[in-house]
């Protein structure tokens, strides 16, 4: 037998804790209903109040867990937002006009002039 298969069979064949009030002749399972019969409210001896999953779920803030998933959903909506307008953030790598792309300028632009302008001379001109 598998370990998955035991596990299966070792759950399935558990036993559910069932309490019986004698005043209603009624069969319950007290994990539902707080440890309390439903019709009288007859507080069965040693019943756990509720299943494992509801305590442990009334034990989480769950509000607070909404807030700390909120908060990352907002932050990955700003860093794609950042991103689809062309900004970027220090830790995320350089910014896009940072980096060298040809064919964005003009060529006067990007490199240094050689030649100079006939109009513009770079010593000035005493005239006498």
């Amino acid at each position: 037998m598998s370990t998955i298969a035991w596990h299966a069979s070792r759950w399935r064949n558990r036993k559910r804790p069932k309490a019986y009030c004698e005043l209603d002749d009624w069969t319950f399972d007290p994990r539902y209903t707080e440890g309390r019969c439903p019709i009288c409210g007859w507080i069965a001896p040693n019943a756990p109040s509720a299943p494992l999953w509801l305590t442990l779920a009334r034990r989480f803030e769950w509000e607070l867990g909404g807030l700390v998933v909120l908060l990352g959903v907002l932050i990955l909506l700003a860093v794609a937002v950042m991103h689809a307008a062309g900004y970027r953030m220090p830790f995320f790598g350089a910014p896009v006009h940072a980096a060298p792309v040809s064919g964005v300028a003009s060529h006067a632009r990007t490199s240094p002039s050689v030649h100079a302008s006939p109009l513009v001379s770079a010593t000035p001109h005493k005239t006498p």
